[in-house]
């Protein structure tokens, strides 16, 4: 249910969509099977979400027993809501998002006002961020805007590189390629505006598999979309005239109803990772100019309340590579800055049936994702403590102490003949041992570094090695991740995380105030509330969801103004 993105799940999403993701040269005038119905796009009503209410509940142990037991979306409840005390503000601008701050004085909501009349000067006054490099320049923003703004037929004939149409031309796509690559694979599955079906009579239909007269006229007829020349080893054959191979799948199950256009499935089908490389795709133009880095979680994402490990979605983070150029080449990175997660729910409520489970699991997943990421970013300038650090069942061992430390299975002989039958043995192995001293061992045939040395400390640990230590467990940190508040002041007692949400073809830029006390309360499961008010309407109690509009890939217009407000929160964590 709380399945984590990543490198795994994306691994294992391209290993099973293999088959199912096609090849970019889709014909638009291909005759073939109608594909299922255009999914329908619905998104959660989050209206609805903010009736429920917090009781006032202050202990984190309600909390723990909800999350021990939930297993599926149906176990999640209006109960869970209000343990959280999850508010949702929906439809924010972009350039509101954070509250207290305007972003619209800050690139690249600036730029408009500032290139017009006296503020040329501010322009050209360098700024920089905060790991020393400047802010990128407006010509740089305009760069990669303009690859985002082209039509989308456009861009996809020039990726496939076919002859644009008479009076058009390609564009070309630089900075742009990877994501116009990933949405030309999500319009296979989401783009109905090419959709086209219609029936074709009976006669037709025979004509296209083989039966009847070729040039016979028909409605809905392809005669170069169902005909094909064999040649063999590419040379003419003249003995005998060509044969017509009737099309794979020519004859749709209805035997009438036919299609074209540019999908193959349905929304539903399209594979997770293409959701995925789409917004990857997106961000990462925004992150590389901002001397950020997307990152792939390499360990499962986990919320932590009290000792209970939540599994979180986490599809990817953007962190800040930092200026250490050796940290850099050891693929280090500094943050995390934002996460981004996809989802590829794209059913949330029955209204026939009032079910709202698929609703409520979605902005709880939400919740959880951002909420890891302020327990992340809040382990600046402390250390890691591993499961069982410190405890005696992790550094003293607890059974054992027989004669026999050998594996299982070789005990040491105890009776007396089997001492009589051992002492031959032992003196038959000295022998061996005197007459191959003179030869080489099989370390003698490894490589000249290994016998200087330095590949002693590298030897393989043997299972009952591994069973005889006794040591804390693996820990729970990102060793290549050095974890700093980016974009927070120190003696702030609250961290503004985002993240980016994608469901369907759409994506949206949340924004979460995670107060120090609500971490405090998620870890400990209570707070010191000496001097404070710590009821649910106390502002550390309170977890206030502030998110954009569902941005369409498809649209032009929602991809620029959705890249614009993930300009301006960069530049707001990178300041």
């Amino acid at each position: 249910m709380f399945s984590w993105g990543g490198s795994l799940g994306k691994l294992l999403g391209s290993l099973l969509s293999i088959g199912s993701v096609s090849s970019f040269s889709v014909n638009l005038e291909e005759e073939r099977d109608p594909p299922p119905p255009p999914t329908k796009v619905q998104f959660p009503d989050y209206a609805k979400l903010n009736s429920v209410r917090s009781d006032g509940e202050t202990s984190c142990d309600v909390l723990y027993r909800l999350l021990a037991r939930a297993r599926k979306p149906q176990d999640i409840t209006d109960e869970y809501l209000k343990t959280f005390n999850i508010k949702v503000e929906y439809d924010i601008d972009a350039s509101n998002i954070v509250p207290n701050h305007d972003l619209k004085s800050k690139p690249p909501y600036q730029w408009p006002t500032l290139g017009s009349g006296s503020g040329e000067e501010e322009i050209d006054t360098p700024m920089f961020m905060s790991n020393g490099a400047p802010f990128p320049d407006k010509s740089k923003h305009e760069l990669l805007k303009g690859e985002l703004l082209f039509d989308n037929d456009d861009a996809f004939r020039s990726l496939a590189r076919l002859e644009p149409p008479p009076g058009r031309k390609n564009p070309r796509i630089a900075q742009a390629r990877k994501f116009w690559t990933a949405l030309q694979q999500a319009a296979q599955y989401w783009d109905s505006s090419h959709d086209n079906y219609y029936e074709v009579s009976m006669e037709d239909t025979t004509t296209s598999n083989g039966h009847g007269d070729s040039s016979a006229p028909g409605k809905g007829t392809d005669k170069g979309a169902l005909e094909s020349r064999m040649d063999i080893d590419g040379g003419k054959c003249h003995s005998q005239p060509s044969a017509t191979i009737p099309k794979v799948n020519a004859r749709s199950p209805s035997g009438s109803r036919r299609y074209k256009g540019r999908r193959i499935g349905a929304g539903t089908d399209m594979p997770d990772s293409v959701r995925e490389d789409v917004l990857r795709g997106l961000v990462e133009m925004v992150a590389w100019s901002l001397g950020c880095q997307v990152k792939l979680p390499t360990m499962p994402p986990r919320l932590a309340v009290k000792d209970l490990l939540f599994p979180v979605r986490q599809s990817f983070t953007v962190s800040r590579i930092p200026q250490d150029r050796q940290e850099a080449r050891k693929h280090i990175l500094e943050g995390p800055v934002l996460v981004a997660q996809c989802r590829p729910e794209t059913h949330f409520y029955d209204e026939a049936t009032g079910q709202r489970h698929i609703e409520k699991c979605d902005i709880l997943r939400e919740t959880a994702g951002m909420l890891l990421l302020a327990q992340e970013r809040a382990r600046e300038n402390q250390a890691e403590a591993k499961p069982g650090d410190g405890k005696w069942w992790a550094s003293t061992p607890r059974w054992g102490g027989l004669p026999n430390n050998g594996p299982v299975g070789e005990p040491i002989p105890t009776a007396p003949e089997q001492q009589q039958q051992a002492e031959p043995a032992l003196t038959n192995s000295s022998v061996d041992n005197e007459a191959t001293v003179n030869k080489r061992t099989k370390h003698d045939r490894s490589s000249l570094s290994f016998r200087r040395g330095a590949g002693l400390n590298n030897r393989r640990v043997s299972m009952i090695e591994k069973w005889k230590s006794v040591q804390p467990g693996p820990g729970l940190w990102d060793k290549r991740m050095k974890y700093v508040k980016i974009g927070s002041n120190s003696n702030c007692p609250f961290d503004d995380v985002f993240m980016i949400s994608s469901i369907n073809h759409h994506f949206s830029i949340i924004h979460l105030r995670v107060y120090d006390k609500y971490l405090q309360w998620l870890a400990m499961g209570k707070v010191d509330t000496a001097g404070s008010d710590g009821g649910p309407a106390s502002p550390w109690r309170s977890l206030v969801l502030r998110r954009t509009r569902w941005f369409d890939f498809f649209n032009p217009v929602d991809r620029s103004e959705g890249f614009d407000g993930l300009w301006a929160i960069l530049t707001h964590m990178m300041r």
